[in-house]
C-alpha cells in the first residue's frame, strides 16, 4: 500500500490552485465510465470532422533529418528496464536525434482506411489518433543548429520555430539541469485530436498516450548509453509560450532532456521570449472544446519557479508492501536469456496493438518478466527513483503454472497475492466495456492509484502524474510483451466496477489504465521503416 506524506508547501503554491484538488477529483469523477453512462452519452462519431492525423505548419523552414539513422541494438528487456551494456554514452549528433524521434513516434505502418491513408506510429495511442507532438528545444546537437522546433513525422522533418539556444530559458521554468544536456524533448498534446472520439475523457488520454512514447524513451536513451528522466515539474504558461502553442488547443505534458550532459548554454541570464503564434493548418473544420478539460489543466498549472522547486521537492515516501492474509505466490527466476538475441528496434518495429487473442496460455516466467521488467523506478523529477505511485492488480485467465483468479503484484517481495480464485473470462471482458478481447486474453492488468493521497501530496498536478506514470507502464509491459513474443492491447474501462471488484485489498484506489496481455491470434506483420525514411 502506497503511504504518502506531504511537504510543506510555499506561499506561492498555496495561493494557487494546485493545492485546491476538488477540481482533479471533480473531473475524475465526473469523466468515469459505468454502464448507464455509456448507454445514456448520446456521443457519435462525426466522420467527416475527424481530425487530421498529424499537426502542420504553414510557414516555417524545415531540417530534414538523417534517413540513414541506425536501429537501436541494445538487449530489448535490458533498455526497457532503463539499463545498459554501454560503457560510454553515445554523443547526440542529428542522427542521433532521428533515431530517438522515428523509435518514439515515427510511422511504422499504413494502411488504407476508406479514401484516407491512414499511418500507425511507434508506440500505440488511443484510438489510433496520436495526440501527441514532439518538440525539440536544441541547443548542443551536432549536426542541427541551436532552436526549438517541431517533429513532423510524416516529412520526418524538424520544423524550426524559434532560432537560438533556448536551454537557458527553459531550465528556468522548470529544471537547471536541462542546461546541461544537449536537447530536451517537449511533449504536447492537441487536445482536440482525441476529444473528437473520447469527449471530455480524453485529458486522461494526454498522459496515457504521452506515457507509452515516454516508455519508448526511456527504453531507447538505455540503448543510446544514457539516460533522460520525465519532468514534469515546470511553469506551464512559460513553456507553452516557448514552443508557440495556443491556448486551449494545445498544451505540454512533460519534457523530457535526451543526450549525455557536455556543453551547457552560454546564455546565463534568461532572455526574452517573444509571443508568436505560428501559422498551423487547421485539424478539422470544427472543433469542440470540453470546459471541464481545460478547467482541471489549469488548476493544476504552476505559475513560478519558486512553485516548481516546492512541488518536485515535496515528501512522498512509497510503500508496495501491506499486511494480509492472502495466499502468495513467488514470482518465477527473469527470463535472462530469452531476449539476447533480439533487438530493441525490431521490438518497437513489431509492436501493435493485438487485436485477436488465442485463449492460449503464456508461462509464469513470461508473466514475472514482464512485471519485473515494467514496474521498475522511473526516472523522474518529483519522485525518488526507489518507488512509483502504480498498484498492479491483474486478472488470470491462463497462465501455465498459476491459478485462474485475481491478484495483485508486491513488487518488494517479488510475490503475486491471489484476491479470488476461478475462471474469470467473463469479469475480465466486462470490466474493460464488455470487449471480447479482453476475455481472450492470458492476462489483463489494471493499473491502480491512491489518487486522493497523490493529489494531497501533489495537488492537482498529481493527476497528471499518477496518469502519466500508468502510460508509462503501460508502454513497458507493451514492449516486454512483445520482446518476448506475445502480444499486448490497452482498454479503458468501467471505473468504480474495477475497484470493486478488486475489493477489499483494492479499496480508495482508482484506475488508471488497463492492458490484455497474451499469445495473439494471428502473425502480424512488423512494422518497418517506411520506404520514405530509407
Amino acid at each position: 500500500m502506497p503511504v504518502l506524506k506531504s511537504g510543506t508547501a510555499s506561499a506561492s503554491t498555496r495561493s494557487s490552485q494546485n493545492h485546491d484538488t476538488a477540481y482533479a477529483l471533480n473531473y475524475h469523477e465526473s469523466t468515469k465510465h459505468s454502464e448507464i453512462s455509456l448507454r445514456t452519452s448520446g456521443h457519435y462519431l462525426d466522420w467527416a470532422n475527424k481530425p487530421s492525423q498529424f499537426k502542420i505548419y504553414e510557414d516555417l523552414t524545415s531540417v530534414s533529418l538523417p534517413r540513414n539513422f541506425p536501429q537501436p541494438e541494445e538487449e530489448p528487456l535490458m533498455a526497457i528496464s532503463g539499463r545498459t551494456s554501454k560503457t560510454e554514452p553515445l554523443n547526440l549528433g542529428l542522427t542521433e536525434l532521428a533515431e530517438l524521434l522515428y523509435f518514439s513516434a515515427g510511422l511504422t505502418r499504413k494502411y488504407r482506411f476508406g479514401s484516407e491513408l491512414h499511418y500507425m506510429r511507434a508506440a500505440s495511442a488511443t484510438g489510433a489518433l496520436y495526440p501527441i507532438e514532439l518538440y525539440v528545444v536544441a541547443g548542443d546537437v551536432a549536426g542541427l543548429a541551436a532552436g526549438v522546433y517541431h517533429f513532423d513525422p510524416l516529412g520526418f522533418q524538424l520544423s524550426r520555430i524559434r532560432k537560438g539556444d533556448y536551454r537557458t530559458e527553459l531550465a528556468a521554468a522548470s529544471n537547471e539541469s536541462i542546461t546541461l544536456a544537449p536537447a530536451t524533448i517537449a511533449f504536447t498534446s492537441m487536445a482536440w485530436k482525441n476529444a473528437w472520439k473520447y469527449e471530455a475523457r480524453s485529458y486522461r488520454h494526454w498522459f496515457w498516450d504521452g506515457g507509452v512514447i515516454a516508455a519508448n524513451l526511456i527504453s531507447l536513451s538505455a540503448s543510446m548509453g544514457s539516460q533522460t528522466r520525465i519532468v514534469q515539474g515546470f511553469v506551464d504558461q512559460a513553456v507553452n509560450e516557448l514552443l508557440g502553442l495556443q491556448d486551449e488547443e494545445e498544451a505540454t505534458v512533460c519534457l523530457s532532456p535526451v543526450g549525455p550532459e557536455g556543453h551547457p548554454s552560454t546564455d546565463r541570464q534568461p532572455k526574452r521570449i517573444d509571443p508568436i503564434q505560428p501559422k498551423v493548418q487547421p485539424l478539422s473544420e470544427e472543433e469542440t472544446k470540453y470546459a471541464g478539460i481545460w478547467e482541471a489543466h489549469r488548476a493544476s498549472f504552476l505559475h513560478t519557479k519558486e512553485e516548481v522547486d516546492t512541488w518536485t521537492k515535496a515528501s512522498i515516501e512509497i510503500s508496495n508492501s501491506q499486511r494480509t492474509t492472502f495466499p502468495k505466490i513467488a514470482l518465477s527466476p527473469p527470463m535472462i536469456e530469452a531476449t539476447k538475441s533480439r533487438r530493441l528496434g525490431e521490438v518497437i518495429l513489431q509492436r501493435g496493438s493485438t487485436r485477436r487473442f488465442a485463449r492460449s496460455q503464456i508461462t509464469l516466467s513470461q508473466l514475472s518478466t514482464i512485471l519485473r521488467n515494467s514496474t521498475g523506478p522511473i526516472p523522474r523529477d518529483y519522485l525518488p527513483e526507489s518507488g512509483n505511485l502504480i498498484a498492479t492488480y491483474f486478472i488470470a485467465n491462463a497462465v501455465e503454472g498459476l491459478a485462474p483468479g485475481s491478484y495483485f503484484y508486491a513488487p518488494e517481495q517479488e510475490s503475486l497475492e491471489q484476491l479470488k480464485r476461478g475462471e474469470l473470462r467473463q469479469m475480465s471482458a466486462y470490466l474493460c466495456l464488455g470487449q471480447p478481447l479482453f476475455g481472450e486474453a492470458s492476462v489483463v492488468f489494471f493499473l491502480m492509484a491512491r489518487l486522493r493521497e497523490v493529489l494531497g501530496a501533489l495537488g492537482n498536478r498529481g493527476y497528471r502524474t499518477a496518469q502519466l506514470e500508468g502510460g508509462i507502464v503501460a508502454g513497458k509491459i507493451y514492449l516486454s510483451a512483445y520482446a518476448l513474443g506475445l502480444g499486448a492491447s490497452g482498454s479503458t474501462f468501467y471505473d468504480d466496477a474495477v475497484t470493486e471488484f478488486f475489493s477489499p485489498h483494492a479499496k480508495e484506489k482508482s484506475t488508471l489504465i488497463a492492458v490484455g496481455l497474451g499469445v495473439p491470434a494471428y502473425k502480424a506483420r512488423p512494422g518497418k521503416v517506411l520506404p520514405q525514411f530509407t
